[in-house]
């Protein structure tokens, strides 16, 4: 398994995979995996060699593996390499559990942490180590998956009141610029849903069972407008130093809408963003300097100066 490109990595490979460990399968069911797995002419392919395999044996109009366990497939080397350079992250214990270590004690990471160089990034992010952090994440993250509340004792933001209320975890957000993970949750009581919130990781003090119970599940997408700034900040990017697809790569996370004109070479852009994130996406356009200009709204462009002001009598000084 040294090699960086393995055929038994290939796309055939897969389906066989995927038929074997999941038999017995129709010649139906067996069509739908190489379809969703496959190239659209890998059906024409396959099938008619099903029978001939010496691992795959039709029995009654089904196909059953005759091999005694499931395939699995080894780890390349470059993928050992891989999966070392990411458990060095100090994110990576807030989702790998019971994870040794040790395994790859003779492995090389494909990279180190010390390589990348952060600008623009705030210097107090979550403490993703903590081991209470980690036990509050691994909580949530679990009661995200199976839909199930928790109640959780919050810290508000100047650290002058505590809430404890029960929520459903619905969904995670980590911010790059902040450094920070962050989740939105519906809250409810006696079995109703109140609201949706949105929960800084680094400000619960402790995530406990609940008693609560609430039957269906809660769907954040209809109310995800209420996270949302009032106005979206709209500005105009022209087409020097490759600025517009710059700017799109840059802000593909964000909800937008774009219109090119053609004769002026300019594209007009309505960002649509969290309230939390107004500081991150300030930053983010102040870096294109004079390839973009902001057009409003008035609040974000007084804000957008006012930025700038400062940074000039910075260097001033």
């Amino acid at each position: 398994m040294n090699s960086l490109f393995s055929e038994i990595f290939g796309c055939y490979y897969k389906v066989i995979t995927e038929i074997v460990n999941n038999s017995p399968l129709s010649i139906d069911e067996i069509r739908n995996i190489i379809n969703e797995n496959g190239f659209a002419e890998s059906c024409f392919h396959l099938l008619p060699k099903l029978e001939t395999l010496p691992f795959i044996e039709k029995r009654e109009g089904k196909y059953y593996s005759l091999l005694g366990n499931k395939i699995k497939l080894p780890l390349t080397n470059i993928e050992k390499s891989w999966l070392k350079a990411i458990s060095q992250d100090p994110r990576f214990e807030l989702f790998a559990v019971d994870y040794d270590k040790s395994k790859l004690d003779d492995i090389e990471p494909l990279y180190e942490q010390e390589q990348f160089k952060y600008f623009d990034k705030y210097s107090d992010g979550d403490d993703f180590g903590n081991c209470y952090y980690q036990k509050h994440f691994r909580k949530i993250n679990t009661a995200l998956e199976n839909s199930t509340p928790v109640k959780i004792v919050y810290q508000s933001p100047k650290k002058d009141r505590i809430t404890v209320n029960h929520y459903i975890p619905v969904k995670f957000e980590f911010s790059p610029k902040d450094d920070k993970f962050r989740f939105f949750a519906a809250r409810i009581r006696n079995g109703k849903l109140i609201d949706y919130v949105c929960l800084n990781m680094g400000r619960i003090l402790d995530v406990r069972n609940s008693n609560e119970t609430f039957k269906g599940k809660p769907n954040l997408e209809p109310h995800i407008e209420k996270f949302d700034c009032e106005e979206p900040v709209v500005v105009e990017v022209y087409n020097d130093r490759n600025a517009i697809e710059r700017f799109m790569v840059e802000f593909s996370t964000y909800r937008k809408h774009s219109e090119f004109d053609n004769n002026t070479q300019t594209c007009t852009t309505k960002i649509y963003y969290r309230k939390t994130d107004e500081i991150e996406v300030l930053i983010k356009l102040l870096s294109f300097g004079p390839t973009l200009k902001v057009l409003g709204p008035e609040r974000f462009l007084e804000l957008f100066k006012y930025r700038i002001q400062k940074q000039y009598e910075m260097i001033k000084e």
